[in-house]
């Protein structure tokens, strides 16, 4: 059973990240912004089957605190590589997400 999920999520990673890369190649944002979504959207898929990969990898097992941590630093490294991309992350956002994400990460540890 462990070695299903393991290989369920390495295979929806490498997909998720071979659809980015074809994504990249044959398509521009500037053309149409959808593309941007859907880069954004195979890229929060590949970072929570990522995490999730490693996290087997790791203990064998998504605890519920873990699924909560790999949500939030997903989101948290989303929501900064759209401010990357908008190249309109200054020192205020940076420290604000910082915030956000130490926020996350405590409320995640308390709430488990």
């Amino acid at each position: 059973m462990l070695m299903q999920k393991l290989k369920l999520s390495a295979i929806i990673s490498a997909s998720s990240f071979i659809a980015i890369a074809v994504l990249m190649m044959t398509t521009s944002p500037v053309d149409n912004i959808i593309y941007a979504a859907l880069f954004f959207g195979l890229g929060l898929v590949f970072l929570i089957s990522l995490g999730y990969f490693t996290v087997r990898l790791q203990t064998g097992d998504v605890t519920p605190k873990n699924k909560y941590r790999i949500a939030a630093i997903s989101l948290v490294l989303l929501v900064l590589l759209m401010f990357r991309s908008a190249q309109s992350l200054s020192w205020v956002d940076g420290l604000i997400l910082t915030l956000i994400g130490f926020g996350l990460a405590f409320y995640i540890s308390r709430r488990s």
